[in-house]
């Protein structure tokens, strides 16, 4: 008998080798973001330019990528020193936490796929919306102590939060985003991300994990250098993960412990404008090739510029990804 989307995905986090190829879809995700909901990240763009979250940050959205950034010039502040004067928690009990989560979840299957929350603007990311992220960055190395405060407190305000999740959605997995990164290096060493974010990072994690749900990380920057160690953490994923960080080279030293869901593919390549179809097929096949070998991974695309070239990359990799795995894909 075959196993279900959602068996088979769980073999992928489990880090087993899936029974047919997984792909994104076999996941039902929620990004908790209702209009009446005062969420970490505003739903920018439908009834104005700026929006203000449920810190006071106001956030502009931006068109041209459909995403909100920190509205520029009002950044709740400019000294990470003061910041248990000037940031203030929101208090969760206000939300009405049952309607909400019934709301959200009303698409999930939970019988057949696997079902994440996706907690977007972790401990370093929250630090980089409320302030300048040059003087975020300079922060770190000239006020350790108050920057490793602060990390302390939002953990604290992160647990609370999962908490409310675990509680009332009930998901599979809590995906959190925490970039350490862009695409040419980490913002910051190791040695100052394990000093000031990672023990208050492994008590996010812990707080996840010692309730039954699946925790995944989200860095689509690089991480490769501290990736094994999230892994360690308790960590079963990593996600979006960039081709700047080589995901052969990380499949090879720690695929066996860290699942890699989505990305792997040369996005930016394969939109460029000179780009053809064969090229997109060829790359599609070195991708497979790389990384379907193992414990398993799921391979993603997006298209900015060239939405319609997805039909190509679905249908090279379903056709050409398939020798890898024990069983077809099951018709949905």
């Amino acid at each position: 008998m075959a196993v279900t989307f959602k068996e088979n995905m769980l073999l992928v986090y489990h880090h087993q080798e899936p029974e047919f190829m997984p792909l994104m879809e076999d996941v039902d995700i929620c990004k908790p973001m209702g209009l009446d909901f005062v969420n970490e990240v505003p739903d920018g763009g439908l009834t104005e330019l700026i929006n203000e979250d449920w810190f006071g940050q106001k956030w502009q959205f931006e068109p041209t990528i459909k995403a909100s950034n920190p509205a520029p010039g009002c950044h709740l502040l400019d000294d990470i020193t003061r910041w248990e004067d000037m940031l203030e928690f929101p208090d969760l009990n206000r939300l009405d936490w049952n309607a909400h989560a019934a709301a959200d979840t009303a698409g999930w299957n939970r019988e057949q796929k696997l079902c994440k929350i996706v907690d977007r603007l972790g401990l370093w990311e929250r630090m980089f919306s409320i302030m300048p992220f040059t003087d975020a960055l300079c922060a770190l190395l000239e006020e350790p102590d108050a920057c490793e405060s602060f990390f302390s407190a939002m953990a604290d305000h992160k647990i609370r939060l999962h908490n409310c999740y675990i509680r009332y959605y009930k998901p599979d997995i809590i995906n959190m985003h925490d970039d350490y990164g862009s695409g040419s290096g980490m913002f910051m060493s190791p040695e100052i991300w394990r000093s000031l974010i990672k023990p208050h990072l492994q008590r996010v994690i812990d707080n996840i994990t010692s309730q039954g749900v699946i925790y995944e990380h989200h860095c689509c920057g690089i991480m490769a250098p501290i990736a094994e160690e999230i892994a360690d953490m308790g960590a079963s994923s990593w996600a979006t993960v960039h081709i700047s960080n080589d995901p052969a080279s990380c499949k090879t030293k720690f695929g066996g412990k860290l699942a890699m869901i989505g990305g792997v593919c040369d996005t930016q390549f394969m939109d460029l404008e000179s780009t053809g179809p064969e090229q997109i097929r060829e790359h599609v096949r070195k991708t497979a090739d790389q990384m379907f070998h193992g414990p398993g991974t799921v391979i993603s695309c997006q298209f900015a510029a060239h939405p319609k070239r997805k039909m190509i990359w679905d249908e090279e990799i379903l056709r050409y990804g398939q020798q890898y795995f024990k069983c077809s894909r099951p018709e949905v």
